[in-house]
């Protein structure tokens, strides 16, 4: 059973094709986690992207590829490990929110 804290969005995948998607979000970054029909027991896996939530009243996101977080898509093949990336990422995401309060904003 995958982490409960910070979900903020449970649905089925966006595809169509089935499968489930998990959006978890900690202020403006987050985590979406996809997983496909779940046909053979090998086969299941999820798949994860950090995102950069665009609108704090909705669940618009965009990919964020320019985190140290993660570059890519990242593949998890048990909830175990997915779970321990996803404690990692909170503590990640929370300083990462911090810092960027520190930044003067734009005009």
């Amino acid at each position: 059973m995958l982490i409960q804290d910070n979900i903020y969005l449970t649905r089925s995948n966006p595809s169509g094709q089935g499968g489930t998607q998990i959006l978890y979000r900690l202020q403006d970054y987050g985590l979406t986690a996809l997983s496909g029909p779940q046909e053979e027991i090998a086969l299941i896996h999820w798949e994860v992207e950090v995102i950069r939530f665009t609108n704090l009243e909705t669940a618009d996101f965009e990919t964020c590829h320019t985190t140290e977080l993660a570059d890519k898509t990242l593949k998890f093949y048990t909830d175990k490990s997915l779970n321990e990336f996803l404690q990692r990422a909170f503590q990640y995401f929370e300083e990462l929110n911090s810092l960027e309060k520190m930044l003067p904003q734009e005009s």
